[in-house]
């Protein structure tokens, strides 16, 4: 029974309240310790995306710093720190200061305002570089110990703001932002610990111009897992939760385990080690089902306006330099670094060449984001039940009911955006309703005859489908026969292989003709 059960965290990310309510803590004290205790890094920041457990982990941090040593009973951190040691401590949560409604600069300035009446400090300067500057060194003076700053989602004020188009209000934004961090380098003697987080990791030149010291966390091996949960930690801690789990869903133990990696496991900074989004995780096994959580709590809006105003559509399998996930600039906004960044791509692993494959990590995410891309694109929010009809249609091998449900969804296409990107958009629908129905496709298959426009596989059936705007069936299947795209294909055992010609109407927004034939 549910009732029963150890406790969930889900949507809690302070730390005292979590340990006093006695929610499952998955003990990640051992990174902590290591990285102030043992490392002993002074000026840190790690990027993760939302709902990654990061404002916990700064919460942690404070609580630590704080001495507050009854919380970690239990933990790998209790006897390893002198709990008298405490720091005053600074914390900015940008995700909690109402600078949509104050404005930035007002925002941070009343929250300096309220740590400074809390500690008893007085002011003498105005504006927020100088208070920021002023209240290090007057927490330094009274304590005797250096200050602790912690800054959680410092991104967010230029993210949250973000536009396809011109980004005026993010360029204010950052350079409020980038005017207080330039007092942190100057002020290194009245800092014990800096520890930043956010989504986006911008360029240092763009934002940390004088924060050059600051150690990126983001990609490092030794912390990979400081977020997030491997798999070890989640069949540890929420052991219970896995056996009651699986009763309900009629499962074994190892399939319902088998279920939640393909649906929840995946992310990864390295390619190498692979961890689960906490709040999927806690979701899930609080509902006993599984479903699209992550997206619950923000729909990525611009990135989808992004992808389409681009008319990309297929993200998955690219190769980038690992540069290019590094540095995040709203001047020239690249759309694989927002991917990763955001956590829609993880690294699936690096190629011999250094390269990181950037692909979705796992079920949840990629189902989610192709409904977004699909309703973007053919304008519709039908494309799951459309696509159900798809299903049902390719795997009965009723193809005049595919096209059917391929028409409807042409229909939703606004037409003056259809009619800029008219073979574009007939390719990218065909694409996303095949993948959302979660058959294996494949876009402009380049072979060594030329390139075909998608194969898609079902069982052991292989389509090979070659399109034509404004042209007939026939001569779209001729072209098939003629370059051989079916070679590669042919001769793989029990194989069927099937030559789909489709002919588009550009006026009338539908496929007007089409022909199949069995090799």
């Amino acid at each position: 029974m549910m009732e029963h059960l150890p406790v969930l965290s889900t949507g809690e990310q302070d730390f005292e309240e979590l340990r006093r309510k006695a929610c499952i803590y998955v003990d990640k004290t051992h990174f902590i310790h290591r990285l102030v205790y043992v490392v002993k890094s002074k000026f840190n920041f790690l990027s993760r995306p939302r709902r990654f457990g990061k404002s916990l982990l700064v919460s942690t941090l404070k609580c630590i710093f704080e001495g507050k040593k009854e919380l970690f009973e239990g933990l790998y951190i209790y006897d390893k720190v002198d709990w008298n040691e405490t720091n005053p401590v600074i914390h900015l949560d940008f995700s909690r200061i109402d600078f949509r409604g104050k404005g930035l600069r007002n925002a941070i300035n009343d929250r300096l305002d309220a740590i400074a009446a809390a500690n008893d400090v007085q002011f003498k300067e105005a504006t927020i570089a100088a208070k920021f500057e002023e209240l290090m060194k007057k927490l330094h003076q009274q304590t005797g110990r250096q200050a602790v700053i912690l800054i959680d989602e410092y991104d967010k004020p230029i993210t949250d703001v973000l536009e396809v188009g011109k980004n005026e209000k993010a360029h204010e934004h950052r350079e409020i932002l980038r005017t207080l961090y330039s007092v942190v380098k100057g002020s290194s003697e009245h800092i014990r610990f800096f520890f930043m987080t956010g989504i986006a990791r911008f360029a240092k030149a763009s934002l940390f111009s004088d924060l050059n010291n600051l150690t990126d966390l983001s990609l490092s091996d030794r912390f990979h897992n400081i977020l997030g949960y491997t798999q070890e930690e989640l069949e540890y801690n929420f052991d219970t939760h896995i056996a009651a789990t699986a009763a309900t869903q009629n499962l074994s133990r190892k399939e319902l385990l088998d279920q939640i990696k393909f649906w929840y496991n995946g992310f990864s900074w390295n390619g190498k080690n692979r961890v689960y989004n906490p709040y999927s995780i806690l979701r899930f096994f609080g509902e006993q089902k599984f479903m699209n959580f992550w997206f619950d709590s923000g729909t990525p809006k611009f990135l989808v306006e992004l992808l389409k105003k681009q008319m990309i559509y297929d993200i998955s399998r690219k190769a980038v330099s690992p540069l290019m996930t590094e540095n995040f600039d709203i001047d020239n906004i690249n759309l694989y670094t927002l991917l990763f960044q955001t956590g829609y791509l993880t690294v699936a692993e690096q190629d011999e060449f250094g390269l990181f494959i950037l692909d979705y990590p796992n079920k949840e995410v990629e189902q989610a984001l192709l409904e977004y891309i699909m309703a973007a694109f053919a304008n519709s929010t039908e494309g799951a039940v459309l696509a159900k009809r798809i299903t049902l249609a390719v795997r009965s091998h009723k193809m005049g009911e595919l096209m059917a449900s391929i028409n409807t969804l042409f229909a939703s296409i606004p037409y003056q955006i259809f009619d800029q990107h008219q073979e574009k958009y007939f390719h990218a629908v065909l694409f996303l309703a095949f993948k959302l129905c979660g058959f294996f496709v494949q876009s402009e298959v380049s072979v060594s005859s030329g390139r075909i426009d998608a194969v898609m596989s079902y069982g052991n059936r292989v389509y090979i489908f070659e399109f034509k705007l404004n042209d007939t069936a026939e001569n779209a299947l001729k072209q098939i026969r003629e370059r051989g795209y079916y070679k590669s294909f042919a001769g793989q055992g029990d194989k069927e292989i099937y030559l789909l010609g489709i002919g588009f109407s550009g006026q009338a927004k539908e496929v007007a003709d089409w022909k199949m034939e069995k090799l």
